[in-house]
């Protein structure tokens, strides 16, 4: 009987959470982009909980969804247990390729993955950065947030994530090279606004 009290109240106790608390937020990033004679517009849409996400382009003045999708839990099995599942989109074209990327990360682990487009779904590139890309203390507190940068000249691609934790102002900038993430070894102050 004491059993089923306690997983009575367990179950009204989170009930009268937030939905948000239960099944994270839903969030967005925009991006628009002419390349071609045509203009781009797309919209990512994921749940900061499950990592479930959707592509969403436009075209004859509507939204459409886009087929393939990333997988369920992008960054793994034990990734949104603490923490939430961050995205950031980017698409460029070059005279050949049309680029659609899309970086994971999580805001408390700092785990992250790069997604590609390519034969019609969603790749994991096998490359990452460190589980931990601030160093061992650096996500006892505040949260991590990347910023993902890729482009292309005419020789080379470039691809580069600025790694920042909001309460200490700590950064780290990687570059990739040679099928692996480096390190920068200049990095902003650890006190970047001087306070």
């Amino acid at each position: 009987m004491k059993q089923l009290i306690i997983t009575a109240l367990f179950f009204l106790a989170l009930a009268a959470q937030p939905a948000s608390a239960q099944t994270g937020e839903i969030m967005t990033t925009y991006h628009e982009y002419q390349a071609k004679g045509y203009q781009y517009r797309i919209v990512l849409v994921w749940n900061t909980k499950t990592g479930k996400a959707l592509r969403y382009y436009y075209d004859n003045d509507n939204w459409y969804p886009s087929t393939a999708t990333l997988p369920e839990n992008p960054l793994g099995e034990a990734s949104n247990a603490v923490g939430e599942i961050m995205m950031d989109y980017h698409e460029y074209q070059t005279d050949k390729y049309q680029y659609r990327i899309i970086w994971v990360w999580n805001t408390k682990t700092g785990q992250s993955a790069r997604y590609y487009y390519d034969n019609d779904q969603w790749h994991k590139s096998s490359a990452a950065l460190p589980d931990n890309p601030l160093g061992e203390p650096t996500n006892a507190v505040g949260t991590i947030t990347m910023d993902y940068h890729e482009y292309q000249n005419d020789k080379y691609q470039y691809r580069i994530v600025l790694v920042t934790n909001t309460q200490t102002g700590q950064t780290v900038r990687y570059y990739y090279d040679n099928d692996q993430w480096h390190q920068s070894t200049a990095a902003l102050p650890a006190d970047p606004l001087g306070q």
